[in-house]
C-alpha cells in the first residue's frame, strides 16, 4: 500500500514538473532592427593621414587614376536607403604636414566624383551626395600630361571628410595622403637572373676575394625613374641597390657608386651606363648593354676605376613587377 501511494506522489510531482516547464517560454534571438549607427571612412584612411601610392606612366596622354574611395559603413537597411551627404576637404595642410612630397600643382590635374562636386579650388571642400542603396563613392584624379611632372619627385594630394549627415559617426579612418609619382616603362623591381663581378687590386692584377664571382640570385635590383628613358639603381645601404657576388653568404653591397644610371636609347633600346658619385663608371666597351623590351630585360656591363683598383660588373635583370 505504502508502495502504491509513493507511486502516486512521484506521478504527481512529474505532471507538476511538466506543466512548469511548458509555461516557460524559449529564448530566441531579437534582431537589432534599426540599432546601430552608420561610420563614414575613407578606404584605406587613418588618423593622421594614411598614405597612398599611385604611380602613373611618365607618358604625355591622359591618365586617371583612383585617388580615394569614400564609404559609408551602414548597421541596416534603414540606412542604407537614405540620401546622406558628405563633405570631404581637398587637404593641403595634411600633405604639408606629411613632408617628403610637393604638392600637385593645380594646373597638372582635375578631380571627378560622381554625384559629387568641388568648391574652393586647392584646400577646398568636396561635396558628395551617397543615393538610397549607394555605399562607396569614389574621387578620381586625371592627369592629361604626366611629362610635366618631375620623375624624381613625389607630388602629394590630401584628402579628410570633414561631416556627415543623418547622424552618422566619422571614423578614425578618415584621412589619406595620394602620393603620385611619374614612372617610366622601365621602372620597377628586377631579379637578378645572372651576374658576374670581379674587382682588382689593379689593372689586370684580380683580387681573388670572397665578394668577387657569381651574383646570380642576389637580392633584386631596382630601378627609379629619373627621366622619361632614365632609371637610377639606389645607393648603397638602400634596398634594391647593387650588391657584391655571393649575396646570401657575404651580404655586403657595392659602395662607391651612388647615383648609378641606366638610360634607354628608345629607338635602338641601347642602354648607357653612367654615375654621378663615380664619373669614371661607363660602359664596359666589347660587352652588351641593352633593353629587350619583348622580355623587360636589362643586360648590362660596366667598369669603374680604370686606371686603378678597377671594378667590372655584368648583370642580366629581368622585371618582377612594379615597385
Amino acid at each position: 500500500m505504502k508502495y502504491l501511494n509513493l507511486t502516486k506522489s512521484l506521478a504527481v510531482v512529474a505532471m507538476l514538473s511538466l506543466a512548469f516547464s511548458a509555461c516557460k517560454k524559449a529564448k530566441v534571438a531579437t534582431p537589432m532592427g534599426d540599432a546601430g549607427q552608420t561610420l563614414v571612412k575613407l578606404l584605406g584612411g587613418g588618423t593622421p593621414a594614411a598614405v597612398a601610392s599611385r604611380p602613373i606612366d611618365f607618358v604625355a596622354t591622359p591618365t586617371t587614376v583612383v585617388a580615394v574611395e569614400v564609404r559609408r559603413d551602414i548597421p541596416n537597411e534603414t540606412e542604407l536607403n537614405k540620401t546622406m551627404i558628405v563633405t570631404v576637404k581637398d587637404d593641403t595642410a595634411a600633405v604639408t604636414a606629411a613632408g617628403g612630397r610637393l604638392h600637385l600643382p593645380a594646373a597638372w590635374y582635375t578631380y571627378a566624383v560622381a554625384g559629387g562636386t568641388k568648391t574652393g579650388g586647392q584646400g577646398g571642400v568636396f561635396t558628395i551626395t551617397f543615393q538610397p542603396g549607394e555605399f562607396s563613392k569614389t574621387i578620381y584624379v586625371t592627369v592629361p600630361n604626366a611629362t610635366l611632372l618631375n620623375p624624381s619627385s613625389l607630388y602629394g594630394l590630401g584628402f579628410t571628410v570633414l561631416t556627415a549627415d543623418q547622424g552618422a559617426t566619422l571614423s578614425t579612418q578618415k584621412s589619406v595622403i595620394v602620393e603620385i609619382g611619374a614612372k617610366n616603362p622601365y621602372d620597377g623591381i628586377y631579379s637578378v637572373e645572372s651576374g658576374w663581378v670581379t674587382r682588382y687590386t689593379s689593372p689586370g692584377v684580380p683580387a681573388g676575394d670572397a665578394i668577387s664571382g657569381d651574383c646570380t640570385g642576389n637580392p633584386d635590383v631596382y630601378m627609379l625613374t629619373t627621366g622619361a628613358y632614365r632609371c637610377n639603381i639606389p645607393p648603397v645601404s638602400t634596398t634594391g641597390g647593387l650588391y657584391w657576388a655571393n649575396a646570401a653568404v657575404n651580404n655586403s653591397m657595392v659602395a662607391g657608386i651612388d647615383g648609378t644610371s641606366a638610360t634607354v636609347d628608345p629607338s635602338t633600346n641601347l642602354v648607357t651606363m653612367a654615375c654621378t658619385g663615380n664619373a669614371t663608371l661607363t660602359n664596359w666597351a666589347g660587352k652588351t648593354n641593352n633593353y629587350v623590351p619583348s622580355t623587360k630585360t636589362f643586360n648590362l656591363a660596366f667598369r669603374w676605376n680604370p686606371t686603378g683598383a678597377v671594378r667590372e660588373y655584368e648583370l642580366v635583370l629581368k622585371y618582377k613587377g612594379p615597385r
